[in-house]
């Protein structure tokens, strides 16, 4: 599988479900805390999002919560994907590293 970011900016959820298997790779929670941040942005997003709609009086404030989710989501992503790297989840094309047996 290449783990890569959608649309040049965010990692897909199924490579987040696919790196989240390799994240026992390494002794620290690292890569797991990353990933939980990621989706708690990715909720947050969403929520913005319902409430551009549901309070059109704070519709500006909204657009610009849901922008600086997007952004987070952004740094985040590349965040993973390096730490990926860096811990040898994946290789520079980014792809899983087969670890043999079990999976």
């Amino acid at each position: 599988m290449n783990i890569t970011v959608e649309d040049g900016s965010q990692i897909s959820e199924e490579a987040i479900k696919e790196l989240e298997k390799h994240a026992d790779m390494i002794e620290c929670q690292c890569p797991s805390k990353l990933m939980e941040i990621l989706q708690k942005v990715r909720e947050f997003r969403e929520y913005t999002s319902e409430c551009i709609d549901k309070y059109p009086e704070d519709r500006d404030t909204h657009k610009w919560l849901r922008a600086s989710a997007i952004n987070l989501d952004q740094l985040l992503s590349t965040t993973i994907i390096q730490l990926a790297r860096f811990e040898g989840f994946i290789d520079g094309k980014n792809q899983i590293v087969d670890r043999g047996e079990g999976l």
